[in-house]
């Protein structure tokens, strides 16, 4: 074999050597950003796979319909009530629970959850007894019927608190439930601005 075609030959295998070297670099490199990328998606994976429980779906549906009712008889009392403090209060109910519901309907789609767009009968019955009221009486049974209501509501916010397993869920009745703690005590103070007494004639 003459220099020149050893030459070739060298250079050849050389130029292989190089090649086959930057091919298992190549994959090395790719493999270990396989593995850096599959690290880093583990926690977001599971934390979108988060569960919903039963708890967490009854409270954002028990959550819709107060929020729903609030709207309704907040806006009602606006337009009918006597008072200047249960005016003002259903004003205020207005204003908290159409924020509160449009974060939770945004959180619900988040999480594939179906709310519901209307209060319950039981609500339905609620809100007809107090707009049934007409002057004095009507304030008298709104502010009473928003005394028990938010005292209720509590007690569901709180339940999800200590009992509900979607971090996010959860983290919506954290966030509200010093809003209702807050309407409680406004209902309480409407209550005393209209004198009322266990034995007024409320109508609820």
């Amino acid at each position: 074999m003459t220099l020149q075609k050893m030459a070739a030959c060298a250079g050849i295998a050389v130029g292989l050597a190089a090649a086959s070297s930057g091919i298992a670099a190549t994959a090395g490199a790719a493999a270990a950003g396989a593995s850096v990328s599959a690290a880093n998606a583990g926690p977001a994976a599971s934390r979108t796979a988060q569960p919903v429980s039963r708890q967490d779906r009854m409270f954002m549906d028990e959550a819709s319909q107060i929020n729903l009712t609030e709207i309704s008889l907040g806006g009602y009392m606006q337009a009918h009530a006597t008072a200047t403090a249960a005016k003002n209060l259903g004003g205020r109910y207005v204003r908290d629970h159409t924020a509160a519901q449009a974060n939770l309907r945004a959180l619900a789609r988040r999480l594939h959850v179906t709310v519901p767009t209307t209060p319950s009968a039981q609500f339905k019955s609620m809100l007809a007894g107090v707009e049934g009221q007409k002057g004095r009486n009507l304030d008298v049974a709104f502010a009473k019927a928003s005394v028990s209501g938010h005292q209720t509501a509590i007690a569901i916010f709180r339940k999800e608190e200590a009992a509900g397993s979607n971090s996010s869920v959860k983290a919506y009745a954290s966030h509200y439930l010093p809003m209702l703690q807050m309407h409680l005590r406004l209902a309480k103070q409407a209550e005393s601005a209209l004198h009322v007494t266990a034995t007024s004639n409320a109508g609820v």
